[in-house]
């Protein structure tokens, strides 16, 4: 579960109730990033922050439109700090967390993206990430309204990708005849990337059976977006696999007091209720074998 530390806790409790906006996401996922590196200082990774955000300022002082600034944040991020995909090892954990994607300069869309928002943001420049499935992607707008908006791709090296680029990513990631969709260009909040974030780590988590760690995941998940459903069943259900038996019951039974938010899927409701019932029965037992097949396979999301 979530570490102990109250001013962690408060604050992540305060970025559950906020309306999804952050002041500061990088600061927010290196927190998170934390958990998983204890007693590794702050002050490098706030630092480096810093140092992106002026390298931004004196690379891009007469930077109007939306592609001269997507082009400055690729010459800092990626030419001058070298920030890029981790294409060799792309399911390395380690991609995902986000003080060592600045030790390593390698990392997934999505933490990748969180630099480039960070940084841009810095300059008072407005950048939102996409609900582009399968690959984070981030569009970012020109000084004014008729200086244009740009989706760009910190993956691959900060490029500029026009519809064209999208059509072919979208059938390269699902099929042949993938078709875009409107819902692909829908902005989402930063505590939604956030989400995504920890999404990623908690499926390459179940991938290799470290339910541990994958538990820890949904704590923070649950902390940070408490009205997701989704969250409390799969945490839920998971400590009740590992025989956690009470902390499955305040799950479970959270997920029974709000079952109307799970759309009327009756299945999931009816597999809350059979494991409570059998935590009661058998609350002394050893669960790890009997609820295996309850683990959730969940959908890939980067």
């Amino acid at each position: 579960m979530i570490e102990e530390n109250t001013d962690d806790m408060a604050y992540l409790k305060a970025v559950g109730e906020g309306d999804g906006n952050l002041l500061d996401i990088a600061y927010t996922a290196l927190l998170l990033a934390s958990f998983d590196r204890p007693g590794v200082s702050f002050q490098k990774y706030e630092h480096h922050l810093k140092i992106l955000a002026l390298d931004l300022a004196g690379e891009a002082l007469e930077a109007g439109s939306a592609v001269e600034r997507a082009q400055a944040l690729a010459r800092v991020l990626h030419d001058r700090h070298e920030y890029t995909g981790n294409e060799e090892y792309y399911e390395d954990l380690q991609n995902a967390n986000l003080m060592s994607v600045i030790d390593t300069r390698k990392g997934l869309p999505v933490t990748l993206s969180i630099l480039y928002m960070h940084t841009a943001r810095a300059q008072g420049w407005h950048v939102e990430g996409l609900a582009f499935p399968q690959h984070f992607l981030i569009r970012l707008s020109g000084a004014e309204a008729a200086d244009g908006q740009v989706i760009i791709d910190p993956f691959n090296d900060g490029a500029i990708l026009d519809a064209r680029d999208l059509r072919k990513m979208i059938r390269e990631l699902s099929h042949a005849d993938a078709e875009l969709k409107p819902d692909y260009y829908e902005a989402i909040t930063d505590r939604d990337i956030l989400v995504r974030l920890l999404n990623n780590i908690k499926i390459r988590c179940l991938k290799v059976s470290d339910l541990g760690q994958a538990i820890n995941i949904l704590s923070r998940l649950v902390m940070i977006d408490p009205e997701m459903i989704q969250h409390h069943y799969e945490l839920g259900m998971l400590l009740a696999h590992v025989g956690k038996a009470e902390l499955a019951r305040e799950s479970l039974n959270y997920c029974l007091d709000h079952s109307e938010q799970f759309e009327q899927n009756d299945l999931i409701e009816q597999q809350v209720i059979n494991t409570l019932n059998s935590l009661d029965k058998q609350a002394n037992e050893n669960y790890t074998e009997k609820y295996r097949d309850n683990v959730l396979k969940l959908p890939e999301t980067e």
